[in-house]
């Protein structure tokens, strides 16, 4: 356990910032979560792959947590190492022609601006989705018909080790919202992305529309965790919610959206058990309806003792 490893001399020995009993609702979206025993908030990819090895050289398993859009943080928080991303919000570096090194911590919709303004285009599908990099890389996110597998040449992964392993993306790595990074479970410390160049003015109108299309179809304002479900391959889960009257419904202060089926929101007071309450209620009838049980797509944290 991570009470037997002196975290505070291994983050001074790192330079990393070190948080004890840091509050899980202050960085996910949904804001729900209770404490965390340590955060780690690294500030750059090889700080992060040395912290995530000493972690696993001394037997801790960190859980990994970015912007934190997709994740449900137990009301009773966990036990153990977790290890931030939030601070590895770098700026991209030019690595050769149309490659760039970001940063897992990159922030999607920073990123999106950012590749806007230097004439790159290849991002703007994704500038209303409210994650970093690793996570968007992870869960494969995407929007308007496109991916973050689209545009990524390599993963940048802690190695057991310490170091920065480069694995170069081949046929079967990505698929719709999952990737190998979830299935064998490794920590992504950043990426290279083709990004190849474009008018700034038609990149900036491709993003205002689908600023529209998300702003018109998706709760953005409210506090939520983003879709709950991947969609079925022939249905969309939100359109199907909607079909059986279940927005609306409501478990102490978590909701299902009025404006996106998929979408679970928080009133201002809802804990974890409400949402997943409501969770377990939409995914009861997705079954009576289909005879298939929805994949999640959001991530449940359970506790750790």
């Amino acid at each position: 356990m991570m009470t037997a490893l002196d975290p505070r001399q291994m983050a001074a020995d790192l330079g990393v910032r070190l948080e004890a009993e840091y509050p899980l609702a202050r960085l996910t979206t949904l804001r729900v979560g209770g404490p965390a025993e340590w955060v780690f908030f690294p500030a750059t990819p090889e700080q992060a792959a040395a912290l995530h090895g000493v972690l696993r050289e001394q037997g801790s398993d960190p859980r990994v947590i970015g912007g934190g859009s997709n994740i449900v943080a137990p009301d009773a928080g966990v036990r153990g190492a977790v290890i931030c991303t939030a601070a590895m919000n770098l700026p991209p570096e030019a690595v050769g022609g149309e490659r760039f090194r970001c940063a897992a911590g990159q922030a999607i919709p920073g990123l999106a601006r950012w590749a806007c303004r230097h004439g790159r285009r290849g991002v703007e599908f994704a500038e209303g989705i409210p994650a970093q990099l690793g996570g968007a890389l992870r869960m494969n996110a995407g929007a308007n018909e496109s991916c973050f597998a689209e545009i990524t040449e390599t993963v940048l992964l802690a190695a057991s080790d310490g170091r920065i392993e480069e694995r170069r993306v081949a046929a079967g790595d990505f698929a719709y919202r999952e990737s190998f990074i979830g299935r064998e479970g490794r920590f992504v410390v950043g990426a290279i992305l083709r990004l190849p160049e474009d008018e700034p003015e038609e990149i900036r109108r491709r993003m205002l529309s689908f600023r529209r299309r998300r702003q018109a179809t998706q709760p953005l304002t409210e506090r939520s965790a983003g879709c709950v479900f991947a969609n079925y391959p022939d249905q969309s889960v939100g359109a199907l919610v909607d079909e059986l009257g279940l927005k609306g419904l409501r478990v102490g202060g978590a909701e299902v959206s009025s404006v996106h089926g998929n979408f679970i929101i928080n009133r201002g007071e809802a804990r974890a058990a409400d949402v997943l309450a409501v969770i377990d209620r939409l995914r009861e009838e997705l079954i009576r309806a289909t005879g298939r049980a929805p994949r999640m797509e959001v991530e449940i944290w359970r506790e750790r003792r």
